[in-house]
């Protein structure tokens, strides 16, 4: 019994070191994207995060993967305003909605309305703003 406890213990921390070091892995292809422009490092990036979001369990998910989503998000936001492009603007809305939901996960309030607003400006920008309802169509 001792010994499955240890093995569980050396699982967990095998893992977290795994998804802190898909985190970095991230972080590094977005800081590279953003200087280049180039789009594919993203994509290495947003496959990055979701292996590191496999290895946590929903209630212990880390304040740096919400931190690393948003700077993915916000590089993806840069070059879809930049260069016109649908794609990245498509992506950058997936990425928003990640980082918003370990937001509200982790309790961090302010973290989550900056999210939303950028949120809402990628939406904007692919002409995805919310329309509202005229009083007779509710009725």
């Amino acid at each position: 019994m001792a010994n499955k406890l240890a093995l569980k213990r050396d699982l967990k921390k095998t893992n977290n070191a795994l998804a802190q070091l898909n985190r970095e892995l991230a972080s590094q292809m977005v800081l590279l994207a953003s200087q280049t422009g180039d789009t594919g490092p993203l994509i290495q990036a947003v496959s990055a995060l979701r292996s590191a979001e496999r290895l946590y369990s929903i209630d212990s998910t880390p304040r740096e993967n919400a931190e690393v989503q948003q700077a993915l998000a916000d590089t993806l936001l840069t070059i879809g305003r930049t260069d016109h492009d649908t794609e990245a603007l498509q992506h950058a809305v997936e990425a928003y909605r990640g980082a918003i939901t370990i937001a509200s996960l982790i309790g961090d309030e302010s973290m989550r309305r900056d999210l939303k607003k950028n949120y809402s400006t990628a939406k904007a920008l692919l002409g995805d703003r919310v329309k509202t309802q005229s009083l007779f169509k509710v009725a």
